[in-house]
């Protein structure tokens, strides 16, 4: 089958409403906010968005409602170069919001999944000639899971590699698991998915060697401050987190992510890829943001050439 597109994403599109605070809110307790703030967001736009940053050629399917949320995020992707002719705009729904809460570092998050909800397989069977002309079909789950059940095997059967973000967690079937190549996602999704707690790295081990029991190829968890475990040619390795000054982490999950599936259409094996995705999500947690914040190619090999203790 001819490629010529790197990376599709059929995912989710959401505006993130930001608010930082000192602390969190008691329940019943109304607290004032120290600053606010509007950005293009969801999983899947800010995965193709880091894609896109880092020169990918990316393009997206998906959903938003016919509301100015809709088309900033629309004309958002465009701006940074990612095809946006597979978004539909549906009538009667609102586009997909996300409340946000930044405090001290660490983040919480409400989701209202709008017309994200509508990606429905009928509406996305337009863009079947697309999943099978791309090198890697990247999805989430802020999406009907019917409608990645169905991507997967149309990708499969088209030789195109399939990575799921499995965010938010829901059980998956052996169908799904079977269709996947790469599997990222972070130990509190993989605690969901597999009804156990991660405390040590033998945990994560033995989490691995489960998805890959159901047919999943390569595994990626993640584990915020403490690096990213993932298997790679009959091994499970760890690579530690970069030491970085952490301002907000928002948009991490969807930085590594990107960074991973741009690496792996640059011919990069596993562990450089590894370092690569570490390296985007890296920088990304520096900057406030979850889109404003990702890198460039230049930047990331900037950071990745500058010596670190």
């Amino acid at each position: 089958m001819y490629k010529d597109i790197d990376i599709l994403v059929l995912g989710s599109l959401d505006m993130d409403l930001t608010v930082e605070t000192d602390r969190r809110p008691y329940p019943g307790e109304t607290l004032k906010s120290r600053a606010f703030y509007k950005s293009p967001g969801g999983k899947g736009n800010n995965q193709a968005v880091a894609i896109a940053r880092l020169g990918g050629n990316v393009a997206f399917a998906g959903c938003v409602g016919r509301d100015s949320y809709g088309e900033q995020l629309v004309a958002n992707l465009a701006k940074n170069n990612v095809r946006t002719s597979d978004i539909l705009t549906l009538d009667n729904i609102d586009t997909g919001l996300a409340f946000i809460n930044v405090f001290r570092g660490q983040n919480t998050i409400i989701s209202y999944q709008g017309a994200n909800s509508q990606c429905t397989i009928e509406r996305m069977r337009h863009c079947e000639g697309l999943i099978e002309r791309a090198t890697i079909l990247l999805m989430q789950l802020e999406i009907p899971i019917d409608t990645v059940i169905w991507a997967a095997s149309i990708a499969r059967r088209s030789d195109t590699m399939v990575v799921l973000n499995p965010s938010p967690a829901v059980p998956l079937d052996d169908e799904l698991y079977g269709s996947i190549d790469v599997l990222v996602l972070n130990k509190f999704e993989a605690q969901e998915l597999l009804g156990m707690e991660v405390k040590e790295d033998a945990d994560c081990e033995k989490m691995i060697a489960m998805f890959l029991d159901q047919g999943v190829k390569n595994v990626f968890i993640t584990l915020g401050d403490k690096g990213v475990m993932y298997n790679y040619k009959g091994t499970v390795k760890r690579r530690p987190a970069y030491n970085v000054k952490v301002v907000d982490p928002t948009g991490a999950g969807s930085a590594f992510t990107g960074g991973l599936c741009y690496a792996l259409t640059r011919g990069m094996d596993i562990d450089r890829a590894a370092d690569y995705a570490s390296a985007v999500a890296a920088i990304a947690i520096t900057r406030m943001g979850a889109q404003s914040a990702l890198p460039s190619a230049m930047e990331v090999e900037r950071f990745l050439a500058t010596p670190r203790n």
